[in-house]
């Protein structure tokens, strides 16, 4: 027969607690809430927790030992791989469990470039290519070296030219201008060659 204790959820707060209703009513916005009543919220929280997830011994060991330490199952715990675990809303504690393990094991036995790829991908993010990254650093130089006038005079004409075509697309008129632009890019426009 095992030694191992049975778990109560009930276990982990006071036999005769009581929360104290009284207190709360009388201020509701200043109410501090004591480690008992944390402690009966926590065990509620789990015992809910452990009814509506479907969990394997492991991760409902984990996650008791989480709320043990004085937690909630809602909250999340430190992660290996906290960037993947950095969208809201936030997750809880047996995804961010879940999604280490997932990880930890799809990883195992590969070198740290290899991981450092696995988890790029893994997260969507892919490597510049190098074409991208000159015409970038072109482009900022660029951007460096242009005087400041130059500058302003170029977000005044990309702020008109935005607020032409938001008109003619809501007038509806966006095909046919367009179709006008294709048929006359390769005129000059008067004045050009003053640039």
């Amino acid at each position: 027969m095992s030694d191992r204790k049975v778990f109560n959820v009930h276990g982990l707060y006071p036999s005769d607690y009581c929360f104290d209703w009284e207190a709360f009513e009388a201020d509701p916005e200043h109410y501090a809430f004591t480690a008992d009543d944390i402690a009966y919220f926590n065990a509620m929280e789990l015992e809910r927790f452990e009814m509506e997830t479907p969990m394997t011994p492991y991760e409902k060991r984990a996650v008791r030992r989480w709320v043990l330490s004085g937690h909630s199952v809602m909250d999340a715990p430190p992660s290996k791989y906290p960037y993947i675990h950095s969208h809201y809303p936030p997750p809880c504690f047996l995804d961010v469990y879940r999604t280490d393990k997932e990880l930890d094991a799809a990883m195992k036995g590969m070198t740290r470039k290899e991981k450092r790829a696995y988890l790029m991908e893994y997260v969507g993010f892919q490597d510049e290519p190098e074409e991208q990254r000159r015409q970038r650093e072109e482009n900022q130089r660029i951007h460096a070296q242009t005087p400041e006038k130059a500058k302003e005079k170029i977000r005044l004409l990309q702020r008109k030219l935005f607020y032409i075509w938001m008109f003619l697309s809501q007038e509806g008129l966006e095909e046919d201008a367009e179709e006008y632009v294709k048929d006359h890019m390769d005129e000059p426009i008067p004045f050009e060659d003053e640039w």
